[in-house]
């Protein structure tokens, strides 16, 4: 495994072997996705064009290149127990390794992400709630969390929990982090 000085802000770990990845999803939504496309296409109708084109085109094309190669996610390796979220644009990963040993628990947790739409002839915005569930490493306190996996289907992120308690030697728990006394103080004050 690793030093005795390993700790969850340390930057002594450089390089590991991935053995299983996640990938959470795009940056950027898939409407802005389709209109950096089209700019795309601008960019390179620009060079085409010539003359003012040739500086104009290539910055939209680059532009359109990171929004199309932009993504999130979580690296894995079981046999270092380290994890790593990262982000990734022009197929170059960036993100920092974690060691797992200050993170004994892994748990499922559910949240519903909120999307509005607007009409063009109504003021009002309409929301509809999309259930997300995600697979996180806690620490013993349940207060520091990694995000490893997020999927729609309940089945899916039991079964994907599962395996990975098995896999990295965690405890499947239910999320109940630690409140401190400040904080218990406070809801004390305010009844």
């Amino acid at each position: 495994m690793g030093t005795i000085d390993e700790t969850l802000d340390s930057g002594s770990i450089t390089d590991s072997v991935v053995d299983k990845s996640y990938i959470h999803g795009f940056t950027f939504s898939s409407g802005l996705r389709i209109a950096i496309s089209f700019l795309g296409v601008f960019g390179l109708f620009a060079i085409y064009t010539g003359g003012p084109g040739y500086l104009i085109g290539p910055p939209i094309i680059f532009f359109a290149i990171y929004a199309h190669t932009s993504i999130t996610g979580t690296d894995m390796s079981f046999g270092n127990g380290y994890v790593r979220e990262f982000s990734k644009s022009f197929w170059i990963k960036k993100g920092k390794w974690v060691p797992t040993n200050l993170l004994p628990d892994i748990t499922i947790l559910k949240s519903g992400k909120s999307i509005g739409v607007n009409h063009i002839y109504s003021e009002k915005t309409a929301r509809y709630t999309k259930t997300q569930y995600s697979v996180c490493l806690l620490s013993a306190n349940h207060r520091k969390r990694v995000l490893i996996h997020e999927t729609e289907s309940a089945t899916t992120v039991y079964e994907t929990a599962v395996h990975l308690a098995e896999k990295m030697d965690k405890n499947l728990v239910e999320f109940n982090p630690v409140i401190s006394k400040a904080t218990l103080a406070k809801r004390y004050e305010r009844h």
